[in-house]
């Protein structure tokens, strides 16, 4: 009976490896269409095996490494906290200085990498601008020197915070200024340069238009 026994044993065990032969071969074909249907069928057959494989056929490994290789990098944060202008109207071509007060509003600091470039609007010559690594909560003033437009009249232009690929992080910063003529500015200014009269004076011009009680009686 051992030995009678012993040969079933053994025809059992050669059936069970075919049988888990067959079952490995048919869990992987299994394990990329469940890779298909979970992630969309942007993923193709040949990119689900690739994962799949590389993680040892562990379908959750396989689409973490997937997840971590497709989607962006997150990005820092930022946050306008105050824009300074410096001019409110400029000459045509004039060369012009506007400051911003941004914050690091993320979780974690900003690479060296960044900088501040014009993203739309009215062109203003805007060279870009690198701004250093800010840790966490803390704030930063950068500077950018600008170049009026040549028409007159009033001129927006949009700035962007950028990571080295491009990406924008945090608020659209904006500057918006005014393009007059020299005259017009220069007459601006000697209007504003003309005394105020006092209240005194404006009070003594009054009553002094006030008929008198003679005046009234006629």
């Amino acid at each position: 009976m051992d030995v009678d026994g012993s040969a079933i044993s053994g025809e059992i065990d050669q059936n069970l490896l075919l049988q888990f032969s067959c079952m490995n071969t048919t869990d992987r074909e299994e394990l990329i269409g469940q890779m298909q249907r979970l992630l969309g069928p942007s993923l193709n057959y040949n990119t689900a095996s690739f994962f799949l494989d590389m993680s040892n056929w562990n379908l959750q490994a396989a689409i973490c490494c997937y997840l971590d290789y497709s989607l962006p990098p997150k990005l820092p944060s930022m946050s306008l906290k105050e824009a300074q202008n410096q001019e409110t109207a400029v000459t045509p071509g004039s060369c012009f200085e506007q400051s911003w007060s941004i914050a690091n509003t993320g979780a974690e600091a900003w690479p060296g990498s960044c900088r501040l470039i014009q993203a739309g609007g009215e062109q203003f010559d805007a060279t870009p601008t690198y701004v250093p690594p800010l840790p966490p909560g803390h704030s930063t003033t950068v500077t950018m020197k600008l170049t009026a437009p040549s028409s007159p009249g009033a001129h927006r232009g949009y700035f962007h915070l950028v990571t080295d690929k491009g990406d924008q992080i945090g608020d659209t910063l904006w500057v918006e200024i005014t393009v007059e003529s020299e005259m017009t500015i220069a007459l601006t200014e000697q209007l504003a340069a003309l005394p105020v009269p006092s209240r005194r004076l404006e009070l003594d011009e009054g009553i002094s238009q006030v008929p008198s009680q003679d005046d009234q009686m006629c």
